[in-house]
């Protein structure tokens, strides 16, 4: 491969490149599933590639291919030369030299894949049983699968730098469905992490099953608006659904509200937003970005101020500041864009209990459905079907369904009145988001 890319960096200088650079991804996924006892789904897959940009008379040239060899060589410079003759943007463009020093993370477990796939799937098998076992209302387990991944990510140029990280990481989840009286309910858990011994059969069966059947005999409820509990992955879902709005591009491109912002109070004052690029159980996490920037913990928002918005080199450029690291590809077929990495609302000091006892009459949300049809991140409008329990005294009460809550995500974060010790991330959405069980002021609800 190093011969490889010397060959391909002296091509590009001969074509007129002035600065080249390659990034390589290698990705393995192991996905597995049971149903009834019996594997369902099984599939091994490894895939990868290398894409090449180059800097031709201040244009950037963009090529990618899944193999390497001499045609490859001329393939990826030619497609980008002609890349760069086409492109009208006169945005300054750069590649990057690297940074002096990049934080160590210990990303990879090789213990993980040496767990035999037979354990594996006995790790299924059982969470399967003990679900089945717990109530004789458990209608099925529709769902109990598990997945693997692993990524090695490096990037080389004729600036100087050469990075590399590679991790690796598990996800294990179950979805079930509960029935009583003609009315069925789903339940649905996860763990992840990147040691198999740290996965839970019990907590998964507990989870999951103990939402589908407390919610057995959900009604409707009688419109009003009232204080607002959102459990903890539900809000982390809801965030993640307006991480955009932090993003610079968005920003200079006049998408996000947020432009013109900076340094000033945006939420309320208990309310922190972090991205945590460094976080071992992250996964997310990296030492550098898809430039190659050095990545950093970046406090977005600090006690209801906002200090900063996500940034790769371009947008950086744009306002004069340093890359905050979080420059991102999809893929390696993918262009530079801009994007969260582990983003989470800080942890604050009351515990679920003391969050529920302080209200009175209200709506505990454990989920929300139609994120991406029902909201505007833009405006940050936002009319979403939901699901929960009321609040009544200061303790849950019954089950409630077929609501909608219905608000300003600006507003929203201007309202927060109180945040949970429980930080829970949500495999769902765009970045690795999480957060604690989280109080509303007060929020439209819609019923009957």
């Amino acid at each position: 491969m190093d011969a490889m890319i010397k060959q391909l960096f002296e091509k590009g200088r001969q074509m007129g490149f002035t600065a080249q650079e390659i990034y390589i991804q290698d990705a393995k996924k192991l996905s597995m599933s049971v149903y009834k006892q019996e594997l369902d789904k099984y599939s091994l897959s490894e895939n990868g590639g290398i894409s090449y940009r180059g800097i031709i008379e201040g244009k950037m040239g963009y090529s990618y291919t899944e193999k390497m060899d001499e045609q490859a060589v001329e393939m990826l410079v030619n497609e980008a030369y002609q890349n760069a003759k086409i492109i009208e943007n006169d945005d300054e463009v750069m590649i990057y030299s690297g940074d002096q020093n990049y934080k160590s993370l210990d990303l990879y477990n090789p213990k993980l894949e040496q767990v035999p796939i037979s354990q594996k799937i006995d790790f299924l098998m059982a969470l399967e049983k003990e679900i089945e076992a717990k109530d004789s209302r458990i209608h099925q387990v529709t769902a109990s699968a598990y997945e693997e991944s692993e990524v090695f990510v490096r990037i080389i140029n004729t600036e100087g730098l050469d990075v590399s990280d590679h991790a690796n990481y598990c996800v294990v989840y179950t979805m079930i469905s509960a029935k009583a009286a003609g009315d069925t309910r789903t339940g649905f858990a996860y763990q992840v992490g990147n040691a198999f011994d740290k996965l839970s059969v019990a907590y998964l069966a507990e989870e999951s099953t103990r939402e589908a059947l407390n919610l057995l005999g959900a009604k409707s409820t009688k419109s009003k608006a009232c204080e607002v509990v959102f459990k903890n992955d539900a809000f982390a879902q809801f965030q993640s659904a307006f991480n955009g709005v932090l993003s610079a591009e968005n920003v200079q491109k006049n998408l996000s509200k947020f432009k013109g912002k900076l340094n000033e109070r945006v939420a309320a004052e208990q309310f922190t937003l972090i991205d945590n690029p460094h976080l071992e159980t992250g996964i997310s996490s990296g030492s550098f970005d898809a430039e190659g920037v050095a990545t950093r913990v970046n406090t977005m928002i600090e006690k209801g101020v906002l200090k900063t918005y996500f940034h790769n080199l371009k947008t950086a450029k744009k306002e004069g500041v340093s890359s905050t690291g979080n420059a991102s590809k999809g893929s390696y077929k993918g262009t530079i864009g801009v994007s969260a990495t582990n983003i989470y609302v800080e942890p604050d000091k009351y515990s679920f209990e003391e969050i529920i006892a302080s209200v009175e009459d209200g709506i505990y949300i454990i989920d929300l459905q139609g994120l991406h049809a029902g909201l505007s991140q833009v405006s940050g409008d936002f009319s979403l079907q939901c699901y929960g329990y009321h609040i009544k005294n200061g303790k849950l009460d019954k089950p409630v369904s077929q609501i909608t809550v219905a608000g300003n995500y600006f507003e929203l974060l201007k309202d927060i009145e109180l945040i949970g010790n429980d930080l829970k991330f949500t495999i769902m959405g765009d970045a690795y988001t999480g957060s604690p069980t989280i109080k509303i002021k007060k929020l439209s609800i819609s019923g009957e």
